[in-house]
């Protein structure tokens, strides 16, 4: 029941057969093994770039800064919003992901300045808190999708 309470709220706070297939359906259009392993791989990436190992290759600020380019932002701001839009799961995983490309934003920016450390800093201080809150809340709408449902009448 907390699990349900968590993503949608006051609503789900007795397991609704209904909410659940809602959200296995705005799932559909989304892998959410692969959105976690993207994310995890953003700050490996940012790392590589700090530490001289990577070009800026294909990182452009403006698409970073942008939380609709990527294939979960793309999900987040279509298909999700239009069926999870209002539950407090989804809602805080749209902050965290706009935030976790604000802060990727960020640190590019620090980085084309020369401010090294700087971005370095915010990767560690920001970037991976945001990264990490995205994959909890990725982890959390997939164990409400994968939650066995309920039989009519009876709440979980």
């Amino acid at each position: 029941m907390a699990l349900f309470r968590r993503f949608f709220g006051a609503e789900g706070a007795v397991h609704d057969n209904q909410l659940q297939a809602e959200a296995a359906n705005a799932a559909q259009g989304l892998d959410i093994d692969a959105a976690v392993v993207a994310h995890q791989q953003w700050k490996q990436h940012l790392l590589a770039l700090l530490a001289g190992h990577h070009s800026e290759a294909g990182l452009e600020v403006e698409d970073t800064c942008r939380d609709d380019r990527c294939d979960l932002g793309r999900w987040i701001h279509g298909q999700a919003r239009a069926r999870l839009g209002t539950f407090p799961g989804f809602t805080a995983l749209l902050s965290h992901h706009r935030m976790f490309h604000h802060v990727a934003c960020n640190v590019l920016a620090l980085e084309q300045a020369g401010k090294r450390g700087d971005a370095r800093r915010m990767v560690t201080d920001q970037f991976e808190a945001y990264s990490d809150r995205v994959t909890e809340d990725l982890r959390l709408l997939q164990q409400v999708v994968n939650q066995p449902r309920s039989e009519p009448g009876r709440s979980n």
